[in-house]
């Protein structure tokens, strides 16, 4: 009969036990959730902690076991600093100890500060925890491959590809030297990387606990097959944790940049739009020059997107931060009215500064509206009409877009989506190319969907369309499982000039998007910085002028044959748009500034203005009020500066 001590102690394993750290969490209520506060960190936060916890390898248990042990219950990124075997003498140890077979995967001992963490090289597991005794009965050993329900058949690798373990393990004598050469994997390290793989690469974390990835990582090393999490969950909170472990080093970043810290933000929904989250990235430059764009958070934002509740993340953020009002400076927005009330906000909390004068909009979302204006704005300034024919003006261009040219081909393509309707346009795009000697055959490529929400898509479909013109002609017209409506309403030979007329009016758009949707992170590189920004808009005012010019004096309804007049009313469209975010660009001075302060632009505003003193007279106050330089700034005369479509950079690469 065991003794009374022992039974007390058998009893005792079916009681749930709590841990003092698990106690302290569950007394005290978790922390109210702000709007600014990411789910993930809401979910993290507020859960306690695992009841039962597997004891460190820097346990006597642990120094003992060369063998695979399960997942920590309490798995967080931890800088353990690994093993340092500095100074010890192997030779005085014999054989009989190696390093172990893999780094701690928790916070060593403070015993270690006084000794090493060997391990004997003869194969033996000790332990109090539970999930390490059954890691070490389902280990691939003699009288071992146990698991709960029985024997577990693990297939055999070749010799040659036999790790360090599974050779100790199958009996192979291994030097000391040459067991400490190969062992000590580290655990913290692979992991790291591993989430960073996942990360990188945008992958589901459910991806760890898929039987062929980890058959993957066993054929590679056993070590890094049993240091693989056991579910999804333990890879979002690794990684969480990963994230703030280095939140410091971002924090040390940003307070030492040489610059003012930038902000740019923008919200994104989850499928569904169960979720709605804000990226929040910092922009800014170090002392040595180089540019930096860090994503510093993802809010996660319940309720209506209104302009103060966004406010009320960003500060939340900036604060966590250490940006201040000293350091804070522009922020890089899209054009939703939501930001101008967000920036007001934030202004309030940081200083009271001009929310204006520090809202700078992203060029190239700013073009793509002018492009959405170009093909579907209805701005009533745009009609060449008296005021009592501009409701049927109205009413014939809407008829137009949805029936004519454009209208037409974007509903072709938007019909081919399904697999079948995809199979069916190639073969009529195969049988076109039949007909055409070999030099002017095309290549099997798809049509190319148009979204309104992504740069240059439009753009990109009727390039595509053209392309692709003689299958679209086929599967419209000739192809008998074509919808009736398609047929009726298919593509003459004077639509196609007009999907290439639109082709020919969108290219500006796409030249100063490729322009300014750059990055001028390197030395000589100047795509994307913001002196560009006030020559880019002068050269699509230009050349949407020089469009709509060859329309100036046509009468479109003199007779039948006359040409329509939907093209210019849409450059008309587009010109205003641009003429509209031209002129706000006179909110912030700092697009005058920058390009004044350019070595290459700097005279480019005195003489692209010369006519109109009361532009020029408005940013030099704007710039002077700013105080960019410590003296008072006055601009010198130059010889002029050549017209932009002249200048070798902006031109299409």
């Amino acid at each position: 009969m065991p003794p009374r001590a022992s039974k007390k102690r058998a009893r005792s394993l079916n009681v749930h036990t709590t841990s003092t750290k698990r106690l302290r969490i569950s007394a005290t209520p978790p922390p109210p959730t702000t709007p600014s506060q990411a789910w993930e960190r809401q979910q993290l936060e507020s859960q306690p902690q695992e009841s039962l916890s597997a004891p460190t390898e820097g346990s006597h248990a642990g120094t003992g076991s060369v063998a695979t042990t399960t997942e920590t219950a309490e798995d967080s990124y931890i800088d353990n600093g690994g093993d340092n075997f500095d100074g010890l003498d192997w030779e005085r140890l014999g054989g009989r100890y190696i390093k172990p077979l893999k780094q701690p995967e928790r916070t060593q001992s403070w015993v270690y500060a006084h000794g090493y963490r060997v391990a004997p090289s003869v194969i033996i597991d000790c332990s109090k925890a539970t999930s390490s005794a059954a890691a070490h009965l389902a280990q691939p050993i003699k009288s071992h491959s146990l698991c709960r329900t029985g024997s577990i058949t693990t297939p055999k690798r070749p010799i040659g590809q036999l790790s360090l373990r599974e050779a100790i393990n199958g009996g192979f004598e291994i030097s000391q030297s040459t067991a400490n050469a190969m062992g000590n994997f580290d655990v913290q390290r692979f992991r790291h990387a591993l989430v960073l793989w996942l990360l990188d690469n945008n992958l589901p974390m459910e991806i760890i606990n898929r039987a062929s990835t980890r058959e993957l990582f066993r054929e590679v090393s056993t070590e890094a097959e049993g240091a693989l999490w056991r579910s999804p969950r333990s890879v979002a909170t690794y990684a969480m944790r990963l994230f703030h472990a280095i939140r410091p080093q971002i924090v040390d970043a940003l307070s030492s940049a040489a610059s003012k810290i930038h902000i740019s933000f923008d919200g994104w929904t989850t499928k569904g739009e169960a979720r709605g989250f804000f990226g929040i990235v910092a922009h800014f430059a170090t002392a040595s020059g180089e540019i930096h764009d860090l994503p510093i958070a993802l809010p996660q934002l319940n309720g209506a997107h209104t302009g103060e509740a966004i406010a009320t993340a960003i500060v939340a953020t900036l604060r966590a931060y250490g940006i201040t009002s000293d350091t804070l400076g522009y922020f890089v927005l899209d054009n939703a009215s939501n930001n101008d009330t967000t920036i007001a906000a934030v202004a309030r909390e940081f200083g009271d500064f001009n929310p204006t004068q520090r809202r700078l909009r992203c060029g190239p979302h700013t073009i793509n509206l002018i492009g959405q204006a170009l093909l579907f704005g209805n701005n009533k300034d745009a009609y060449d009409n008296a005021a009592e024919h501009i409701d049927d003006e109205e009413a014939f261009i809407a008829a137009w877009r949805k029936h004519g040219a454009l209208g037409t081909l974007l509903s072709v393509t938007t019909y081919i989506k399904t697999l079948q309707q995809h199979a069916l346009f190639t073969e009529c795009l195969k049988a076109s190319n039949n007909n055409l000697p070999a030099a002017a055959r095309v290549k099997i490529l798809r049509p190319i969907k148009p979204v309104v929400t992504r740069w240059n898509s439009y753009y990109s479909a009727l390039e595509r369309a053209t392309y692709l013109k003689g299958g679209f002609d086929l599967y419209i017209e000739k192809h008998s499982d074509a919808p009736a409506w398609m047929r009726s309403g298919g593509l003459q030979a004077a639509d196609w000039a007009v999907v290439t007329e639109y082709q020919r009016c969108l290219e500006p758009l796409k030249i100063t998007t490729k322009r300014l949707e750059g990055r001028g992170k390197h030395h000589g590189s100047s795509f994307g910085a913001i002196h560009e920004v006030l020559p880019v808009f002068e050269y699509l005012l230009d050349q949407l002028e020089k469009l709509a010019e060859p329309y100036a004096d046509v009468v479109f309804d003199a007779h039948e044959e006359a040409p329509e007049d939907h093209l210019h009313i849409n450059l008309r469209n587009a010109w205003v748009k641009a003429e509209e975010y031209y002129r706000k660009l006179d909110d912030s001075p700092v697009y005058y500034a920058a390009t004044c302060l350019h070595p290459y632009y700097k005279y480019y505003c005195e003489n692209s203005w010369e006519h109109k003193d009361g532009w020029l007279r408005t940013a030099n106050a704007g710039f002077q009020e700013q105080r960019c330089l410590p003296l008072s700034f006055r601009l010198a005369r130059a010889t002029p500066t050549p017209d932009l479509s002249t200048i070798k950079p902006i031109k299409p690469v």
